[in-house]
């Protein structure tokens, strides 16, 4: 296996796009039902949101697995297949935005939890110094202009991943770093579940 954090599999590549076009069809989406076929803005949001997931998506994997790499483990991502189609069925029947796209998978025969912690939080950590960026651009920006909008929603589409994330229900992210340090985790989950849910 090769822990250079610049080597991808053509699996884990497959798997990127795939994840990465399932994810922006879900944030393009306009509500519940099949009204793409009656939106004439349907294909130019899809095409911004694969821009913007594109980055967002990537960067938060490719943190898990360059941290987990530095701590001498293997990682890829996989895609969890059934969990990207039960998010699309949620969005086209209910309007209703899940994400879970897969993770990425980690071997090393023992972590300590301080590590799996890092692990974990590097990937939020990557969405919320990306909405940082979104946002320090869109202030040079006209408001109201298609960059500014596209920036904003750069900025949304980032803080939703990371607050999601980091719902320290098992699986998500969150867990993990809630089990190696509860300090930390509140002092980066909170204010982002708060922005999330109010």
């Amino acid at each position: 296996m090769n822990n250079n954090i610049f080597h991808f599999s053509s699996h884990e590549i497959r798997d990127l796009i795939i994840s990465t076009v399932a994810i922006a069809l879900i944030f393009a989406w306009p509500g519940r039902g099949l009204y793409i076929f009656n939106d004439p803005t349907f294909l130019y949001n899809l095409i911004i949101a694969i821009l913007i997931v594109g980055s967002s998506f990537i960067f938060h994997e490719l943190a898990h697995r360059t941290v987990a790499r530095y701590f001498g483990a293997y990682s890829e991502f996989r895609a969890w297949f059934e969990g990207l189609a039960i998010a699309l069925i949620l969005k086209v029947l209910l309007g209703f935005t899940f994400i879970a796209p897969g993770a990425v998978y980690i071997y090393k025969d023992y972590l300590t939890s301080r590590e799996n912690g890092l692990i974990a939080l590097s990937g939020p950590l990557s969405n919320i110094l990306l909405a940082t960026v979104f946002y320090m651009l869109s202030i040079f920006m006209p408001p109201y202009s298609v960059i500014s909008l596209i920036l904003n929603l750069g900025v949304h589409i980032n803080l939703y991943l990371a607050a999601f994330n980091l719902l320290p229900i098992p699986p998500f992210d969150g867990s993990k770093v809630l089990s190696w340090n509860p300090i930390i985790w509140a002092i980066v989950a909170i204010p982002l579940l708060y922005w999330m849910f109010f």
